[in-house]
């Protein structure tokens, strides 16, 4: 069993220790946590994919061959692009992110 300690205010810590007596463990509790956040991201990703498609059917375009071209200069600045690029990124940390939890 590894250890964690966390400096905390006291506030966070009671609430802590509640939901730790409510989940029944502290392993359970943080295994659900990281579900949470996983699932959570994965609605995101979910979300993004939908303005994505939306994106590259009307540009007719992969929206990684299009971040690739908007990075490097070749394609300009127009607001939808922008945007669809903002989109992309998100979409991309969030994926990372959710690799990570797991």
């Amino acid at each position: 069993m590894s250890q964690i300690t966390l400096d905390v205010n006291s506030d966070i810590a009671g609430k802590i220790n509640r939901y730790i007596r409510a989940f029944g463990s502290k392993d359970l509790l943080f295994e659900r946590f990281i579900e949470f956040q996983k699932n959570s991201l994965r609605k995101e990703i979910a979300r993004m994919r939908i303005d994505l498609d939306e994106f590259e059917k009307k540009y007719n375009m992969a929206s990684s061959d299009f971040f690739e071209k908007f990075n490097s200069g070749k394609i300009d600045d127009d607001r939808d692009f922008v945007v669809w690029s903002g989109i992309y990124e998100m979409f991309l940390e969030n994926q990372q992110k959710v690799e990570q939890l797991s």
